[in-house]
């Protein structure tokens, strides 16, 4: 037996909601109605639930894009954190190229041994080695 479906296009609503006391309160300004709900994941639901029967048509017709309002200030305050984070693996992977170009130096322009450069530059060998083998790998990928 095979069993026939229709595509059928959902009807997508947008829903601001914001956190009024223990709920969080929202609005289906489309249809200019809204709801409440005990916890912010359950607002999707809610919403589809209140728009579906608003609208008399089945659930899964419904799609609903959640913006949760009157938190401006703290979604910028991430936004400039996240902002902040990036620059900083960007500068620290500048200052690790820097360092792999020192020891580079060091053992090849200068030519210390790997414990001489090491002592020089207050780290062990082996780091020296996983400085000089990081570059190469590097050069090898690209």
């Amino acid at each position: 037996m095979t069993e026939e479906t229709t595509m059928t296009a959902k009807r997508r609503l947008d829903v601001v909601v914001q956190r009024e006391g223990r709920w969080w309160v929202f609005t289906i300004p489309a249809l200019d109605t809204g709801g409440q709900a005990k916890s912010l994941a359950e607002v999707p639901f809610e919403a589809q639930d209140v728009a579906a029967m608003w609208l008399d048509v089945e659930f899964d017709s419904i799609e609903v894009r959640v913006t949760v309002a009157g938190l401006e200030d703290e979604r910028g305050a991430w936004a400039a954190a996240e902002l902040a984070e990036a620059e900083a693996r960007k500068a620290q992977a500048r200052a690790a190229q820097q360092k792999r170009a020192v020891v580079a130096a060091l053992t090849s322009a200068r030519g210390l041994s790997a414990a001489d450069a090491g002592r020089t530059l207050g780290i062990s060998t082996q780091r020296v080695y996983q400085l000089l083998t990081r570059k190469t790998t590097t050069k090898r990928t690209r």
